[in-house]
């Protein structure tokens, strides 16, 4: 059976992880190697029901679409406030912006090509990370685009 439980990862490290993963690949695939060393050493535990692991994700998408959605209504007020009402044309950009993101998002991330048995190798996790943070990106700017004052 293929280890299912990940190497523990901080936020700080995640982000090291990504900008590795794009800058500087031999690096990454070092850190990947040795990863995958402690992967394959480290004792395997059964793996979570599959009802908790849907439940699971069901509530960290949940707080992502809700953080995402924040931080767009706040951008979006925080234009209005501090540049006033949006000509058409600029929301109109913001929502373009937003929706090129989301298709972005969609086209780069990778399934069956990096899949492996456990599903948790670092390629895995960034490929998600970097999903996950330009598909928030791209929500965040079409909400700050609706919730941006258009000028009459």
């Amino acid at each position: 059976m293929a280890n299912t439980n990940p190497t523990p990862v901080g936020v700080l490290r995640a982000v090291q992880l990504c900008i590795l993963l794009i800058f500087s690949p031999s690096r990454f695939q070092a850190a990947e190697d040795a990863d995958n060393k402690k992967l394959s050493s480290a004792a395997t535990v059964g793996p979570s029901p599959r009802a908790l692991t849907v439940r699971r994700a069901l509530f960290r998408s949940g707080r992502l679409v809700l953080f995402a959605g924040a931080i767009g209504f706040m951008a979006g007020l925080a234009f209005g406030n501090h540049i006033h009402c949006a000509a058409p044309k600029h929301i109109t950009s913001l929502q373009i912006a937003g929706t090129c993101l989301l298709l972005w998002g969609t086209l780069f991330v990778r399934g069956w090509d990096i899949q492996s048995f456990g599903g948790v190798t670092l390629s895995e996790r960034v490929n998600q990370w970097l999903y996950r943070f330009v598909y928030c990106l791209g929500t965040a700017a079409l909400v700050a685009s609706l919730s941006w004052t258009q000028c009459a």
